[in-house]
């Protein structure tokens, strides 16, 4: 299998866990690239596409602002323009809901799975299920996503409006200000170190037998009795199957087999302070400027921005210092004197839904990819659905909303 993020490092677990010998390739470390740095957040209740109602109709603002919560390199607009038709297409109220309804179906397992592979790889400890707080900076913010509301009420989704007092209990440290409110989502929880967490998992399946190649692949075949896999060290490999969870690098493989998606890198930043003076229990969602805090195992992490450029190029850490800036409109004592900068890149589907399943034509080929913001919550749950199609099991869901040739 190709990439060890947490998709692929969850199905290399879910895979030797039932007998199949697996070898995972991928050129970087276990949960070094995208699953590094991000928010850490398993948020299940996340079912809502990125595309909705009116949504499009903020985009303009957004990129006025250098610093604003979403950047496109204009030399790469272009050859952007379709992936950004297919967003607006996903926007529209009917689909909005197909949408949600796949994902709450994908998402019904989620803590399940993680209850699972945590616990089986001694990384419980890692977690927190302390729920996630939205903070809006007044009413107009809050009515601005009523739509989100209007989602969770029709699913079932619980959500509290919290007063000034219970807010200041529960997290002292936020100033919220005149006229600010703010919401609890009891249901997100948090990996204090979501590099760990997918090194833990990896790790477990190597101790399991399964076998570890540091190297690129550079060409890949396929047939109805199986596949092969050349790396640039000159290996060859064969095996069943294939399962490609190569993040925004997916494409180079399927287009050797005659296919691609369309899957753009939308590139999300950090900063994670050492030293950040303040305390939080759970994370902070800043709904005006699209930003997450949370509070991790080494500090308080930063994270967010929609930057949307292509895979090689070179990362902009002025969107990194400005979450810090950002952060500081509902937690001014925060220090940022001992900062780290990263840049990773969320593989994004227009409609906001991951590919899982067989490649059209090549029965030996599985997808995992695309999870764009929920490869965190959805990993583990993509690894046992790939394991189940490995060994010819039925799903736990429809994955018809989910193939590779949806759109």
């Amino acid at each position: 299998m190709v990439g060890a993020g947490i998709v692929g490092a969850s199905c290399a677990w879910h895979l030797r866990r039932r007998g199949a010998r697996v070898t995972v390739i991928d050129p970087q470390l276990p949960g070094q690239s995208t699953s590094f740095g991000n928010a850490g957040c398993i948020s299940v209740s996340s079912i809502a596409p990125f595309s909705y109602p009116g949504a499009i109709r903020k985009v303009p603002g957004w990129l006025r602002d250098p610093l604003g919560p979403m950047r496109i390199r204009w030399q790469h607009g272009l050859e952007m323009l379709p992936w950004f038709y297919r967003f607006w297409r996903a926007g529209n109220a009917r689909r909005v809901t197909e949408i949600a309804t796949a994902q709450q179906q994908l998402m019904s397992t989620v803590i399940d799975d993680y209850d699972e592979i945590l616990a089986a790889t001694g990384s419980e400890k890692l977690r927190r299920a302390n729920g996630m707080i939205l903070l809006y900076g007044n009413e107009q913010e809050f009515a601005d996503d009523a739509w989100h509301y209007d989602i969770r009420e029709q699913f079932g989704l619980p959500w509290q409006r919290l007063t000034a007092a219970e807010l200041r209990s529960m997290e002292p440290a936020v100033q919220l200000g005149k006229g600010g409110i703010a919401v609890l989502d009891p249901l997100w929880q948090h990996l204090r170190s979501p590099a760990d967490v997918t090194r833990h998992i990896a790790e477990a399946a190597f101790d399991q037998g399964a076998s570890w190649l540091q190297d690129r692949v550079s060409a890949v075949t396929a047939s109805e009795q199986g596949v092969s896999v050349d790396t640039l060290s000159g290996q060859r490999l064969a095996a069943d199957y294939l399962v490609v969870a190569a993040g925004v690098w997916s494409n180079d493989l399927l287009r050797q087999l005659g296919h691609h998606v369309p899957l753009m890198a939308k590139r999300g930043y950090h900063s994670m302070l050492s030293q950040p003076n303040v305390e939080l229990s759970r994370p902070l969602m800043q709904i005006g400027e699209y930003i997450v805090i949370t509070p991790m195992r080494d500090g308080l992490r930063v994270a967010g921005t929609a930057e949307f450029a292509r895979v090689d190029a070179p990362a902009d850490y002025r969107r990194a210092k400005a979450l810090l800036q950002h952060a500081r409109r509902f937690l001014p004592e925060i220090n940022g004197a001992e900062v780290t900068e990263w840049m990773g890149q969320r593989p994004m589907m227009p409609d906001s839904m991951p590919v899982i399943g067989p490649l059209p034509g090549h029965a030996r080929v599985l997808c995992a990819l695309g999870h764009g913001h929920y490869g965190i919550t959805q990993g583990p749950t993509s690894g046992r659905i790939i394991a189940k199609l490995v060994f010819n099991e039925p799903p736990h869901i429809d994955l018809s909303p989910f193939a590779a040739d949806r759109f």
